[in-house]
C-alpha cells in the first residue's frame, strides 16, 4: 500500500507552497507539487508606461524587491535597445552584490534559523 506524504504548507519562503509524494515500496511513485504561480502582476502592468515595471515588480516579494527591479531594468534596455554606460553597469553589478548578501542573511536569520535554534532556551538565560 502507497504511503502519502503531504508537506502544507512549505514554510521558510516568500508565497505559498505545498508537496504530496506517494511512496511505495520505498520509491516514489508520484510526486506534485502546488503553488501560486499566478498573483496578477501581469495584468497590473496592462497598459501602463514600460518604465512603471521598474517600480510595481519591485513590490512582487519583500525578500528581493532589487532582483525583481534588476530584471524590469534589462528588460527595458532589451525593448529600447539601449545599454548601460560602464558607470551604470558597476552600479547595478554593485546593487546584485548587496541583494545577493542582503537575501542570503536575510533568509538565513529570518526565515531559517527558527529551525536550528531553540528560541525557548532564553527563558533559561541568566546573564
Amino acid at each position: 500500500m502507497a504511503k502519502k506524504i503531504v508537506i502544507d504548507p512549505i514554510t521558510r519562503i516568500e508565497g505559498h507552497y505545498s508537496v504530496e509524494v506517494e511512496i511505495e515500496g520505498g520509491k516514489v511513485k508520484d510526486a506534485r507539487a502546488r503553488g501560486d504561480m499566478f498573483r496578477g502582476w501581469e495584468l497590473i502592468l496592462q497598459g501602463r508606461d514600460p518604465q512603471d515595471a521598474v517600480n510595481v515588480t519591485q513590490r512582487i516579494c519583500g525578500v528581493c524587491p532589487v532582483g525583481h527591479a534588476m530584471a524590469s531594468v534589462k528588460c527595458l534596455d532589451a525593448a529600447f535597445k539601449v545599454n548601460p554606460p560602464d558607470n551604470g553597469r558597476i552600479i547595478r553589478n554593485l546593487m546584485a552584490a548587496g541583494n545577493l548578501l542582503h537575501s542570503h542573511i536575510l533568509h538565513f536569520y529570518h526565515l531559517v534559523a527558527l529551525d536550528f535554534v531553540d528560541i525557548t532556551a532564553i527563558l533559561d538565560y541568566k546573564g
